[in-house]
C-alpha cells in the first residue's frame, strides 16, 4: 500500500483535470487516473507524470487492478452532457453518480484502499424526487457506511477557465442581443472556483476534514440574475435579461429530452432553478481556505 498513490476517476473531465493539477503541483503525489479511453485522456489531460490505466466503472472486474496499490482514491466522474441525461447511452444519474461510486467503493475495498474522496453537489438528498439530487445522496450514504475513511465535498455551480456553464454563459451573451435566464433568476447560487475545489481535495488527500461532509461555494451567496451581471461586468458585454418561466423550459425539455442526443431534459430544468446555496463556514473552519470572490475568479471571462 502506497498513501502516496492517488487514483483519480473522471480525472480528464472539467473538474478532475484541476484536481490532477493541484495533486501533481505538490510533487508528493503519484498520480493515476482511470479512463476508458486513454488516448483521450492524455490528450485532454496533457500533464507529465500521470498514469493512465483503462477502467471502466461499467465493467466493476476491470476497477481492482486498477485500484492496486493506491491510498487514495478520488471519485470526480461527470458524464458526457451532464446534467441532461441520455438512457439510450447510460448515461444517467443512477447509473454514473450511484451505481458506480457502488462499484468504485467495493473495487477499493478489494484493493485495500484506505480514503475515499467523493465529489457530490450541493443538493444531493437521497430523499429527493430528482434523479440527480437523489443519486448523490445514495451515493454519499454508500461512501459513508462502507468502512472507508472518506470526505465529502458538496459544491455549488463549480466554474473556471475551461467550465462548460459560465464559459457558455459568457459566449451566449457576446453573440446574443437579449439573454434568456431561467426561471425566475432569484435562484440562489455560490459560484465556487474550481481551483478553490481542487486545494480541498489536496488538503483532504493529506487529511484534513476525515469523516466530515462539506459544502463548498464562493465566498457570495448571490441569485443566478447578479451571477449573470458579474458575467457581464467581466467578459465587458452588457445585455438586456429576461426571464424564461420554468414552466416553459419544463415543456421544451420534453420534446428534447426525446431526441437521440439530448440537449436539454425536464429534469436538467429542475436542476439549473433550484437553490444551490452553502454553508462554507464548516469548510473554511476546517480547512482555512480563503475561498475566492466571483469578481475575482470570473475575471479571465475577459478574454471571451
Amino acid at each position: 500500500m502506497d498513501a502516496k498513490t492517488v487514483t483519480l476517476a473522471g480525472g480528464s473531465g472539467f473538474i478532475g483535470r484541476a484536481i490532477a493539477r493541484r495533486l501533481l503541483a505538490s510533487g508528493e503525489i503519484r498520480l493515476r487516473v482511470l479512463t476508458r479511453n486513454p488516448e483521450a485522456a492524455r490528450a485532454r489531460l496533457d500533464i507529465p507524470g500521470v498514469e493512465f490505466v483503462r477502467a471502466d466503472i461499467g465493467q466493476p472486474a476491470s476497477l481492482k487492478d486498477a485500484l492496486q496499490g493506491a491510498g487514495t482514491i478520488v471519485d470526480a466522474i461527470q458524464f458526457d452532457g451532464y446534467p441532461v441525461e441520455n438512457p439510450r447511452r447510460g448515461l444517467t444519474f443512477e447509473r454514473i453518480d450511484y451505481a458506480g461510486t457502488v462499484a468504485l467503493i467495493d473495487a477499493a475495498k478489494q484493493a485495500g484502499v484506505q480514503q475515499f474522496i467523493y465529489i457530490s453537489g450541493a443538493a444531493a438528498d437521497e430523499n429527493s424526487t430528482h434523479p440527480g439530487f437523489r443519486a448523490k445522496g445514495r451515493a454519499e450514504r454508500a461512501i459513508r457506511e462502507s468502512g472507508l475513511a472518506y470526505t465529502i465535498f458538496r459544491p455549488s455551480l463549480v466554474y473556471g477557465p475551461e467550465d462548460k456553464v459560465v464559459n457558455g454563459l459568457a459566449r451566449a451573451i457576446r453573440f446574443a442581443p437579449v439573454f434568456g435566464v431561467p426561471g425566475t433568476g432569484r435562484q440562489k447560487i455560490q459560484p465556487v472556483l474550481v481551483d478553490d475545489l481542487a486545494a480541498c481535495v489536496m488538503l483532504a488527500v493529506s487529511g484534513r476534514g476525515r469523516n466530515g461532509t462539506y459544502e463548498i461555494g464562493g465566498p457570495d451567496l448571490m441569485t443566478f440574475d447578479e451571477m449573470m451581471r458579474i458575467i457581464m461586468d467581466a467578459s465587458g458585454h452588457r445585455r438586456a435579461l429576461f426571464h424564461i418561466p420554468e414552466g416553459i423550459m419544463r415543456t421544451i425539455g420534453g420534446l428534447l429530452e426525446k431526441l437521440p442526443r439530448p440537449i436539454l431534459s425536464r429534469d436538467a430544468v429542475t436542476f439549473v432553478t433550484a437553490d444551490n446555496a452553502c454553508n462554507i463556514k464548516p469548510l473554511i473552519d476546517e480547512f482555512g481556505i480563503n475561498l475566492t470572490p466571483a469578481r475575482i475568479g470570473m475575471a479571465y471571462l475577459a478574454r471571451k
